[in-house]
């Protein structure tokens, strides 16, 4: 399996807090079946880290793996939010944050928690347009989400997907962020799992999550949505060879 959002590297954000957690993370991935972990640092308008920077931080992270023998891939990516339709189009001309695969094929994006930014759909438009699937984090835990689910729902019928967490299927997020996760995947609206594990406490548990869809939607949504995630799982491979 794959987890396409997760924050793994230490020192980038409000993830791991050093090189030692982020192999703990790592070994606790391993054990839940994860064998390719995206790392997604946060990537706003007061967290930002060069490219480079975070290329450095998964070398020094495969090397302390391959040290402790433990089988899995990390590959750059980000969870970019919308802070305005310039700070997306101007960072990305820049080159500063990275996609979730090199082709360019997914992009992890996220909302403000204060509000719906109204130039969501320009911006996903913008990035369909160019051969790019957006991907919403969380949509679940967002209120304006919830209290207006046709906003998700438009968005998503543009060709954007959706990216459930676990923890919100477990009651970690608060009730109504469960509910309307468990609603998206019911729906089939749920496109991807990720964990958006932060520390060793925030921790990788996708099976959990898997074993919820299962319950939930059944055999072939459960397929279906273990299919999408395995073509993440292929581009985001490219950075390895």
């Amino acid at each position: 399996m794959i987890d396409i959002h997760c924050h793994i590297l230490s020192g980038l954000d409000d993830g791991a807090s050093d090189l030692q957690e982020s192999v703990a993370m790592a070994k606790m991935a391993y054990q839940d079946g994860i064998r390719h972990i995206i790392a997604t640092p946060h990537f706003t308008e007061s967290i930002m880290s060069r490219p480079e920077v975070q290329r450095e931080k998964i070398e020094e992270l495969r090397q302390a793996l391959k040290r402790a023998k433990i089988n899995v891939a990390i590959t750059p990516g980000n969870e970019v939010r919308i802070e305005s339709a310039e700070f997306v189009y101007d960072h990305e001309a820049a080159g500063s944050y990275h996609y979730l695969t090199p082709d360019k094929r997914f992009i992890l994006m996220e909302q403000r928690w204060s509000a719906y930014h109204e130039r969501t759909e320009e911006i996903c438009q913008w990035f369909l347009s160019r051969g790019t699937t957006p991907i919403l984090a969380h949509p679940e835990r967002h209120v304006f989400f919830r209290e207006r689910p046709e906003l998700l729902y438009g968005l998503l019928d543009l060709g954007v997907w959706a990216q459930v967490t676990v923890d919100s299927l477990l009651g970690k997020n608060g009730i109504q962020a469960e509910l309307f996760g468990r609603e998206l995947v019911r729906r089939g609206r749920a496109h991807v799992l990720a964990t958006d594990a932060h520390n060793t406490k925030r921790k990788p548990n996708l099976s959990q999550g898997i074993r919820i869809v299962q319950e939930i939607a059944g055999q072939e949504e459960t397929k279906a949505l273990l299919e999408r995630m395995d073509i993440i799982r292929r581009s985001a491979a490219q950075w390895l060879s």
